[in-house]
């Protein structure tokens, strides 16, 4: 009766571990090639562009000329909003580029290569122990920088990534969702 329980414990086991590997396996051969991002997801970066409308929507508005002069160095606000709201919609313009014009290629030799509308960065990818994708890369110093990144989602047209960085108590969490390109 023992020796069949510990049989079975050791198919189910046996089972388990080459599932594990199947599974991993599948992953990295569907993380293989280009994808082209759709959609970043960052709290952070939302409430930025919101507050910062609403600023400019508002800001002088209430005040006299003088109040306005001695608080912000202009007595026209309007023009200063004008000012302000062409800087805001090229930033805006830049985050909706970065939103969907970025290509991530994974190759078999584990390089990856992100595609920024701006510049290109390269490094190493792989798979650590936990099944977590990591990514590795230099720093402009040369400094090797390492990032575990959460596949949130992975078949063969859709790959979304959970990104997480925490700098001195402040933790940044994105979300990027990316296509297969030519998809």
């Amino acid at each position: 009766m023992i020796v069949m329980k510990r049989t079975a414990i050791y198919l189910i086991l046996l089972t388990v571990i080459l599932y594990s590997c199947k599974e991993g396996k599948n992953k990295q051969q569907l993380l293989i090639g280009t994808w082209h991002s759709i959609k970043i997801e960052n709290p952070d970066i939302d409430s930025f562009f919101i507050n910062s409308q609403k600023y400019i929507d508002t800001v002088g508005k209430g005040n006299d000329a003088a109040t306005n002069m001695w608080l912000y160095g202009v007595a026209n606000m309007d023009s200063m909003r004008v000012v302000l709201q062409q800087q805001y919609d090229s930033v805006k313009t830049m985050q909706i580029k970065a939103d969907t014009q970025t290509l991530f290629t994974f190759a078999k030799d584990s390089v990856a290569t992100l595609v920024f509308p701006d510049r290109t960065e390269s490094g190493k990818w792989y798979f650590d122990t936990d099944g977590s994708l990591i990514l590795e890369g230099a720093t402009e110093t040369g400094e090797t920088e390492k990032a575990k990144v959460e596949i949130v989602r992975l078949n063969e047209t859709d790959l979304k990534l959970k990104f997480v960085k925490a700098e001195q108590d402040v933790t940044d969490t994105s979300y990027v969702t990316f296509r297969r390109e030519g998809k």
